[in-house]
């Protein structure tokens, strides 16, 4: 009568298998394990593992203030302008656009 093997077993046979590199019926043909069962045992435990998620837990690290200068300086040809560092981005943008 053949000996039952373990869940734990199983696993190592599974584990033993993907590292092997040989396919799923030469593995089994070597270990004497039907492949049938083989397939059986990888789908319920390998089913039972959990899930790993492709998210990774981001944390934030602490703001570190960055000074701004003043004033912002736009060279166009021989104009110079100055303006604040607290301009909208978008008017300064537009400003750009239309410079070009």
């Amino acid at each position: 009568m053949p000996k039952h093997k373990t869940a734990q077993q199983w696993l190592q046979l599974i584990e033993q298998q993907e590292l092997s590199g040989l396919s799923i019926a030469d593995f089994c043909q070597q270990h004497n394990l039907s492949t049938k069962s083989f397939y059986n045992r990888r789908s319920k435990l390998c089913n039972k593992k959990p899930a790993q998620s492709a998210f990774v837990v981001a944390r934030p690290v602490a703001f570190e203030s960055v000074s701004l200068p003043e004033l912002l300086q736009l060279k166009h040809g021989q104009s110079t302008l100055l303006l604040p560092s607290t301009t909208d981005a978008h008017w300064l943008a537009a400003l750009l656009r239309a410079l070009s």
